[in-house]
């Protein structure tokens, strides 16, 4: 019979599941946009995803953050911003910077915008848990990106801090957009280094008493 699903795992299966668990962390790396193709997940698979990012820590419950899914039908639309903000940001750009800035708009098959939300205010959850929470589930959803087979990148820019781009994609008081989250089948990435747990890791050295 099997356990019922509550039941902790046996010492054995723990040490597996351990061990999985390590070794799919260890081997995810990010993978530029540009490096991902057709096919995307289907909207089960990313509802996966969603739904483990949903396991991130989150103080009170808040519920600080969102995604927006941006459709292919949307992407000129979002080219459109790109131009425009950068033109904002340098009315000389040239034909170039233009291009390059659009083309950001159709790069993965799945694109998701992920959202800060600093409301409902909460003295006991200051901003910067709420990133946390939020860097949590991101972390989460690329994990989960890559256990089923997914390469997945977290990109940014200074568009997306625009009051342009708050005002395009609705934003609401308090909300502010953080990063882009690009998801597809990975054509093959160099390996970065990155680091090991001693360029990370040190301990505490109280001062002396006075």
């Amino acid at each position: 019979m099997a356990p019922p699903a509550d039941h902790p795992p046996e010492p054995d299966d723990g040490a597996d599941l351990a061990g999985l668990v390590l070794a799919l962390i260890g081997s995810r790396q990010s993978v530029t946009p540009k490096r991902l193709e057709a096919p995307g997940p289907d909207d089960a698979q990313l509802r996966q995803m969603v739904d483990a990012a949903a396991c991130a820590p989150d103080h009170r419950g808040l519920r600080p953050w969102r995604l927006v899914r941006i459709a292919d039908t949307q992407r000129a639309a979002l080219a459109d911003l790109f131009e425009a903000c950068t033109l904002d940001r340098d009315p000389a750009a040239t034909p170039d910077d233009i291009a390059r800035s659009r083309e950001k708009a159709h790069r993965a098959p799945v694109l998701l915008l992920a959202v800060l939300r600093a409301e409902p205010a909460d003295d006991e959850v200051p901003l910067v848990e709420r990133a946390i929470t939020l860097g949590a589930a991101l972390m989460n959803l690329l994990l989960a990106a890559h256990g089923l087979g997914y390469g997945a990148m977290l990109t940014s820019g200074r568009a997306v801090r625009t009051p342009r781009f708050t005002r395009a994609f609705a934003l609401a008081p308090g909300e502010q957009a953080v990063c882009f989250v690009s998801i597809g089948s990975a054509r093959a990435a160099p390996r970065r280094g990155r680091g090991v747990a001693a360029d990370f890791l040190g301990d505490w050295a109280p001062p002396p008493p006075a």
